[in-house]
């Protein structure tokens, strides 16, 4: 009897769960993580394009540590999912005979299976993201000083060594070590954001974002240079539209997510097609096995990096030009509600009039708030006060019935929409 690879994982995976409730064994993880997380130790700054200095848009940039804790997330996926799996595999096996049988007989371990293959194949496209990312770091800082030691550290411990000839290998074994801080859910988005941001399919989700964006923006005739920020830009999809449109503009993108910043950068440097399936692991409202494990097919070769265009990585609300401009555009799509402090986002909003003649905000996205928000406005309330704090609005808009998906699977029993808050307001510093 022969048994294929995911029935191979799936029984492995049950073993390790069973596993990690033996002390013995639970010491034995404890040390191996101690040990890996103990390779980056003080604070290496990373700013635009990789490099390892400070960058001179925020006071204290993201280091190298959280694109490492970053990279062993995206590296643990696979395990995890397979492990997720083997759950629903014990949770099943733990029915009565019949039951059991009955199963077999609708291909319910095999849809298990097939699960684990597309979960399997999303790791393949994960390992690029992960090369990519190390490939970038390492041709763009020097390795003969104490940072390039630790860079060529964190390549070890992803199981990867440099070699002489500048080539990066992968090690044919390499013991995975999964991390307490590990938050998979956010691996899932980020995969699923490269869909959204890069799949011709999830056009019709981007296009009334981008739409109304590029109307507001043409709607004004800048002089001098011009500046569009566009924060919290995910994969990057938007950013980088308005960059293609606007090549006469400066176009900054800002991203606080580590996942989502690699994931932005691969997208804008790959030049080739990948592959990803964002619903392998979503077994609640489908239809069928293969409308979950269906495949997305992205074409990176076509997409390549604008000029005009500077992507970072670090908190909006830190963010600063270091130029002067004669005016700033922000251009923010599904980003207000994220805010942990609305008002953070405002102040930060402002403070770019330091820099510009001549400061305006355009806005598109619901109002679903997350992140433990210390308020929640709603639309009216948002709109007195952009009023309060010295905004004109030049366009408002609020249909509840003009509605827009969200990584939306429209082959499930499940999908999402959003009415759209739109506005277009201009600021007059206040006194």
């Amino acid at each position: 009897m022969t048994l294929s690879l995911s029935s191979f994982v799936l029984v492995l995976s049950v073993v390790l769960m069973l596993l990690k409730n033996n002390k013995t064994f639970k010491q034995f993880l404890a040390n191996k993580l101690q040990k890996s997380f103990s390779k980056l130790n003080r604070h290496i700054p990373i700013s635009t394009n990789f490099h390892l200095n400070q960058s001179k848009n925020f006071e204290k940039s993201v280091g190298l540590a959280e694109v490492y804790d970053a990279l062993l997330q995206l590296q643990e996926y696979g395990v995890r999912g397979f492990r997720q799996n083997a759950v629903l595999f014990h949770r099943a096996s733990s029915l009565n005979a019949i039951h059991l049988e009955q199963l077999r007989k609708l291909n319910y371990f095999e849809k298990l299976e097939e699960s684990n293959e597309a979960v399997n194949a999303n790791q393949k496209t994960i390992n690029s993201i992960i090369e990519h990312t190390l490939t970038q770091l390492l041709d763009s800082n020097s390795l003969d000083n104490a940072d390039g030691r630790e860079l060529l550290s964190v390549c070890n411990g992803l199981g990867y060594d440099y070699q002489e000839n500048g080539v990066l290998k992968r090690r044919i074994s390499h013991t995975k070590t999964l991390s307490p801080k590990s938050n998979q859910s956010r691996v899932n988005e980020a995969i699923s954001h490269m869909c959204r941001d890069w799949h011709p399919k999830y056009e019709q989700e981007r296009r009334p974002l981008m739409d109304f964006i590029t109307s507001r923006l043409r709607s004004n005739r800048f002089q001098g240079r011009t500046l569009v920020v566009v924060p919290g830009s995910g994969a990057g999809g938007i950013a980088h539209e308005v960059a293609l449109a606007f090549p006469e503009f400066d176009v900054h993108s800002v991203e606080l997510s580590t996942l989502m910043y690699l994931c932005n950068e691969f997208a804008l440097g790959h030049g080739h097609s990948i592959s990803i399936k964002p619903f392998a692991q979503h077994f609640s409202g489908q239809l069928d096995t293969q409308n979950q494990v269906r495949d997305y097919q992205i074409d990176l070769s076509k997409v390549k990096r604008p000029s005009n265009l500077q992507v970072h990585l670090g908190d909006f609300c830190e963010f600063r030009p270091y130029e002067e401009y004669d005016q700033i555009i922000v251009a923010s799509a599904y980003f207000i509600d994220t805010a942990e402090n609305l008002f953070s986002y405002f102040d930060a909003i402002e403070n770019l009039k330091f820099f510009c003649s001549e400061l305006q905000w355009i806005n598109v996205g619901p109002l679903k708030y997350g992140t433990q928000p210390k308020v929640q406005l709603n639309d009216k309330e948002l709109t007195k006060l952009r009023k309060e704090r010295n905004w004109k609005d030049l366009y408002h808009k609020c249909d509840s019935k003009d509605l827009n998906g969200y990584l939306t699977n429209e082959k499930s029993l499940y999908q999402g929409f959003y009415g759209l808050v739109k506005f277009h307001s201009t600021y007059k510093e206040r006194k």
